[in-house]
C-alpha cells in the first residue's frame, strides 16, 4: 500500500511481552502479515501493554478505556467518518510515531497524531488495519522462528537463545555512573514515557547484578 508516496506493509499484533525486568516496560511486538518471521518490537509502557493485550484477548473492563471511547465515538456519534486504518510512520530519539487516519463524508482523508500504543490498540478496537512504513521497518526489524517461553526471549536461526543486545559504549556514559545513578536515570526515562531508553538502562543495570 502506498501512502503519500510512500509505500507501507501490512502487520499483525502478534503479542505483547515483558521487554526487561523494568516493571513498566513492556514490548510490543508487530509482524510482516505475509512474513510472520519478521518483526519490529515497539517498547510501550504497563496501561498501555494491559489495554493491548485486553483487546487481544477480549478481555475488556466494562467502563471505557481512552482508546475504546475514541474508536466508539465514531460508529456511534460520528457515522459519517470513519477509521479507516492506523499506521508506524517515522522513528526519532528511540521514539516511534504513528497516525491514525479518518476517511470524512468528502472522501477525504486526514491524519490524527498518535502514539504507536494508543494507534494499536484503536486499530485492534475498531478492527481496521495496521500499516508500518516499510524502509521502517526493514531498518528495524530482527528475525525469529518460534518465542520462548518468556519474555523477549526470541531463539535464532541455529536454535538457541539469541543473544542480547548491548548499549554502544559510544552512546551512553552510564558505565561511570553509579547503580544509584543509573536507578535515577531509569526513573526519569520512564516519566517521560521513553521506554526504549528506559529499557537499554535496564540493560546496563541487568548487566552489573550479572557480573
Amino acid at each position: 500500500m502506498r501512502v503519500n508516496n510512500e509505500e507501507y506493509i501490512e502487520v499483525d499484533v502478534l503479542d505483547v511481552r515483558a521487554a526487561t525486568q523494568a516493571s513498566e516496560a513492556f514490548s510490543l511486538i508487530l509482524v510482516d502479515r505475509f512474513h510472520p518471521s519478521l518483526y519490529v518490537p515497539i517498547i510501550i509502557g504497563l496501561n498501555e501493554a494491559r489495554a493491548i493485550l485486553g483487546e487481544i484477548h477480549g478481555r475488556l473492563p466494562k467502563r471505557p478505556l481512552t482508546h475504546t471511547l475514541f474508536a466508539d465515538l465514531f460508529p456511534a456519534f460520528i457515522p459519517d467518518y470513519h477509521i479507516e486504518f492506523v499506521s508506524i510512520d517515522s522513528y526519532g530519539q528511540g521514539i516511534y510515531y504513528a497516525s491514525i487516519v479518518i476517511q470524512t463524508p468528502t472522501g477525504d482523508f486526514f491524519e490524527v497524531d498518535a502514539r504507536p500504543s494508543d494507534a494499536v490498540a484503536i486499530a485492534l478496537h475498531a478492527s481496521v488495519p495496521l500499516y508500518f512504513k516499510k524502509v521502517l521497518f526493514e531498518e528495524h526489524k530482527q528475525v525469529a522462528q518460534r518465542f520462548s517461553d518468556y519474555g523477549m526471549g526470541l531463539l535464532s536461526e541455529t536454535g538457541h537463545p539469541a543473544a542480547p543486545s548491548r548499549t554502544p559504549h559510544a552512546a551512553t556514559e552510564w558505565e561511570t555512573m553509579s547503580l544509584s545513578e543509573l536507578k535515577d536515570l531509569l526513573q526519569a526515562a520512564i516519566d517521560d514515557e521513553n521506554y526504549e531508553l528506559a529499557a537499554k538502562i535496564q540493560e546496563e543495570i541487568d548487566r552489573r547484578h550479572q557480573e
